[in-house]
């Protein structure tokens, strides 16, 4: 399998899928296996950036994955797209996440061998706007799921819980002038500096950045030219929140730092907090079969687990890979964890089965 494994990973790495290439070659790639596989496929989403579910039989566990994935970028690589070495696989998206990705279709072969019912679930726009999980949901394989697996990097730890998500942009307004005469302007870039500075507390992180919310502001634009006051400046702002609090909670301790008056504020993104019951059975049948030094874990970070939430409440993270290499240059990941991946989920698609 590990051969198999090397194989189609290194095949589906060089089929580039960031946000601005075509989608069509990768998810070509997939569905043809699924059909060559017998499954039958059913298509959600736009045609730019679909979903596809694949299944056999009903009432199977649901395994899913994105095949798109961030830039490769320019800067910082050592090692070539697709290149192996000791039994390592470099290349964007190796770990975030086709390595997941080949995992689910190689245990779909072995499913399909003992006659094990199960769903396949890949989107093609986790990385941005994640709606074609959000399609996909309505599927009633995803409902009928004794449990939905996100196939995402986890080095093999079950993630059960995630926090909320909202992005939102502060803009302030002034009045534009000749530099050498400021006094006949209003500079948006110093309003926005003064509520930056008023907002400092909450940009610290704190010692637990999974139980407490966390403030970055990681986008600023201002200013037309060096000689000319500026007249607007925005800032996009990303907050990760507790099941706790929702987007309103976040804005109020905003607003009370900085005020009712002199910004505006627009929501860009917002996704929901998540959390599956550590003591159900989908859970803990997943623990007994990777072992018993499985962590079962809460993450600061977002996936397509809460765009299944309202469908089913069985949800978690497992997958192969470390975390830590996603998004980075020289992203990695072992190709027998890939292998390994598959037979777990092999065996839990079986054992939720009673098979």
């Amino acid at each position: 399998m590990i051969s198999k494994a090397e194989k189609m990973l290194t095949e589906l790495v060089l089929i580039r899928s960031a946000e601005n290439d075509s989608m069509q070659p990768v998810t070509d790639y997939v569905t043809n296996v699924m059909k060559e596989l017998g499954m039958h496929v059913r298509n959600y989403g736009s045609k730019d950036n679909p979903a596809m579910i694949g299944q056999f039989m009903e009432n199977g566990v649901m395994l899913s994955g994105h095949l798109d994935t961030v830039p490769i970028g320019t800067t910082g690589w050592t090692k070539k797209q697709g290149e192996m070495i000791d039994g390592t696989l470099y290349g964007r998206g190796t770990g975030d996440m086709k390595g997941g990705c080949v995992a689910m279709l190689l245990a779909a072969e072995e499913m399909i061998k003992a006659k094990t019912p199960f769903s396949l679930c890949f989107t093609t726009d986790e990385e941005t706007a994640m709606a074609g999980a959000t399609a996909a949901s309505i599927d009633p394989a995803v409902k009928n799921a004794p449990a939905v697996v996100i196939t995402e990097a986890t080095d093999f730890d079950i993630v059960i819980r995630e926090k909320g998500l909202v992005q939102f942009e502060i803009c302030t307004n002034g009045k534009s002038a000749h530099a050498s005469m400021p006094h006949l302007g209003e500079n948006a870039i110093v309003k926005m500096v003064d509520l930056l500075q008023k907002m400092k507390d909450l940009q610290i992180p704190p010692e637990d950045p999974v139980e407490h919310m966390t403030l970055t502001v990681d986008v600023i634009r201002g200013g037309t030219a060096t000689n000319v006051i500026p007249a607007e400046c925005v800032v996009e702002v990303d907050v990760r929140y507790p099941p706790e609090m929702n987007t309103s909670a976040v804005l109020d301790e905003v607003r009370k730092r900085i005020g009712d008056d002199g910004y505006e504020i627009k929501i860009l993104h917002e996704l929901d907090p998540v959390g599956t019951d550590p003591s159900i059975e989908a859970v803990t049948t997943l623990k007994e079969i990777i072992g018993p030094d499985t962590k079962i874990l809460a993450v600061p970070y977002a996936t397509e687990m809460v765009m299944f939430k309202s469908a089913n409440d069985k949800l978690m993270i497992c997958g192969p890979g470390d975390p830590t290499s996603c998004h980075i240059p020289d992203e990695w990941i072992k190709v027998e964890d890939v292998a390994k991946a598959a037979r777990i989920y092999a065996d839990y698609c079986a054992k939720m089965a009673g098979l």
